[in-house]
């Protein structure tokens, strides 16, 4: 049997694991079906997918199906290019979208686990949560947060 002590430090242990993820949600002036072709449509996403302002999509594929991958490319001005890349894992259209998120092509990259959820509200008005999982650090995940709140309102611009 496990002592308090130990006890402590084993639920200290997990809520601090389960700190290491981030949930934001948007809501936009848009059915479900067109936020989700926003996010899975490469000329789409090259439209609006910009981790800041001055960080931009050059090139963006995606093999849409369960076990598929997508690769995002972007670029600061004239800049080094960043390329972020992944494996879908669920699939269901125009509801959610569950995949890997890696930074880099190196193989030794960490994956991160991104789920996309699409509630429509109203004809016109769909709630957006994303919900970005694994972070290996408070640090990274916090700048995740900063880059997924920048990232969602482009998408708003974008949606009109």
């Amino acid at each position: 049997m496990l002592k308090l002590e130990s006890k402590n430090r084993l639920m200290e242990f997990l809520m601090s694991q389960e700190a290491l993820s981030l949930t934001v949600t948007h809501t936009y002036r848009a059915s479900a079906e067109r936020v989700f072709r926003a996010w899975t449509d490469p000329e789409a996403l090259k439209t609006w997918f910009e981790v800041e302002a001055q960080i931009q999509a050059l090139h963006a594929e995606n093999d849409l199906r369960t076990g598929g991958d997508y690769q995002i490319k972007l670029q600061t001005g004239k800049g080094p290019v960043y390329q972020v890349s992944g494996l879908y894992h669920e699939i269901m259209e125009p509801a959610k979208l569950a995949f890997t998120w890696r930074w880099g092509d190196e193989t030794d990259a960490e994956d991160t686990y991104v789920a996309v959820t699409l509630r429509q509200l109203s004809p016109n008005q769909t709630e957006l949560t994303l919900f970005h999982d694994e972070f290996l650090t408070t640090a990274d995940r916090d700048r995740h947060e900063q880059i997924w709140h920048g990232v969602l309102a482009r998408l708003g611009v974008y949606l009109g």
